[in-house]
């Protein structure tokens, strides 16, 4: 079966799938800027933009193809099929169709595939940027973007002034700025940074008490294990209003890894990219790699961890915890584990305790299997190093 057909091709919006795109803005005077908010648009005609039906975009995006996809004619199974691309192609976007659809070139052909399998680039601000009614900064000024932020982009003018929103208003910004975003790591799916034979133990959500927390990383830091936590943003911003601690924090200082997983915890899939990538900030973890609520990922979700330059990690063993709701089960499934699994379990069950740690390590030693290790430095000697917000594309474990 052809990749377009495999889950379905329900017309998306263009605003529900935007390009996620971080826009750079450049050390330009905010005051070199326009003319002032009461200002009347020039008559001169404005950079000529391509219509919604095929948005000119000149950003990197990429198509991955989980089969083989039908280049067609137009941006929907309605038009005729010219090829084939196989599975696993990379093929750059040349637009974009207001279905959603995207204008690729393949093979000596052009034509639209299905935005399903596209994932795209990502650019970021350099400085505050001014965003603008139209394609030049004779334009008045809407809104002024601060520095670092990320933004969906739609089009680009001939001038290469990008469209993009913020804040509720959508409106151009200068492109001279513009600069491409750094791509996530690269590191498999399921097994995240993980290069070695060690096992990684980790944990979602978020810990019943404060106490248990503590006691937990204290353990794994006294019995050289090395831990990755993915907490909730609702969670850390609980325990911040509630304690003045910030979860993260204490975790790094045990030498533990601390990864994203989402503010709220929602099924990410039913959003539109710009949605998902909005769960991965605010309250939420800011590093580089990120877990998806429930493992569950499709092409808005890919779109979405790009968008903030976050790679997944998923995991490769489920203890299912929050099912079994029992200790001595979840530490059975976490002691199971093979050379290389990462495992799941959640800090508000079982196994997130020095005791349950304790027999994982010892029952997986006794197979000849070993644990991730605390964080002691590049050279994995002497005490226990804080560990840094973004994780190494290789965990020294």
């Amino acid at each position: 079966m052809l990749g377009e057909n495999f889950h379905g091709l329900a017309t998306r919006s263009l605003g529900a799938l935007a390009l996620a795109a971080g826009l750079i803005a450049g050390s330009i005077p905010l005051a070199a800027a326009a003319t002032p908010a009461s200002s009347v648009a020039p008559v001169a005609r404005e950079a000529s933009v391509t219509v919604a039906s095929e948005l000119s975009i000149d950003l990197p995006a990429r198509v991955r193809t989980t089969a083989n996809l039908n280049l067609r004619t137009g941006p929907s199974t309605a038009y005729s099929v010219l090829l084939s691309i196989p599975k696993g192609t990379s093929v750059p976007v040349l637009g974009r169709a207001s279905s959603g659809w995207y204008k690729v070139s393949y093979s000596g052909r052009t034509g639209y595939v299905s935005d399903y399998y596209v994932v795209a680039a990502n650019v970021r601000t350099l400085d505050s940027l001014n965003l603008r009614t139209g394609t030049s900064t004779s334009y008045r000024i809407l809104i002024t973007i601060p520095k670092g932020t990320t933004v969906p982009a739609y089009a680009r003018a001939s001038n290469g002034w990008y469209k993009v929103s913020y804040d509720g208003f959508t409106g151009w910004v200068s492109g001279t700025y513009v600069t491409t975003y750094p791509k996530p790591p690269s590191a498999p799916l399921y097994s995240g940074p993980n290069r070695t034979s060690r096992v990684v133990l980790t944990f979602d959500d978020c810990p019943r008490t404060l106490n248990e927390y503590k006691a937990a990383i204290d353990y794994a830091a006294s019995a050289n294990i090395g831990l990755v936590l993915a907490p909730t943003g609702d969670c850390i911003a609980s325990y911040k209003s509630r304690y003045g601690v910030d979860l993260p924090s204490l975790a790094r200082a045990k030498g533990q890894w601390v990864i994203n997983h989402s503010i709220s915890h929602p099924d990410l899939r039913p959003l539109s990219c710009q949605q998902a990538g909005a769960q991965l900030s605010g309250t939420g973890v800011h590093t580089n790699f990120g877990r998806p609520p429930y493992g569950a990922v499709d092409g808005s979700v890919r779109c979405g961890y790009d968008s903030r330059g976050m790679a997944m990690w998923i995991w490769t063993r489920d203890t299912e915890d929050w099912d079994v709701k029992s200790k001595s089960i979840t530490i059975s499934r976490a002691s199971a584990a093979v050379p290389g699994d990462t495992v799941l379990m959640h800090m508000q069950w079982y196994g997130f305790s020095p005791d349950s740690l304790r027999q994982i390590k010892a029952n997986l030693a006794n197979r000849g299997i070993g644990v991730c290790r605390a964080y002691r430095g590049s050279d994995g000697a002497g005490s226990i190093v804080r560990t840094s917000v973004k994780l190494p594309s290789s965990l020294p474990c």
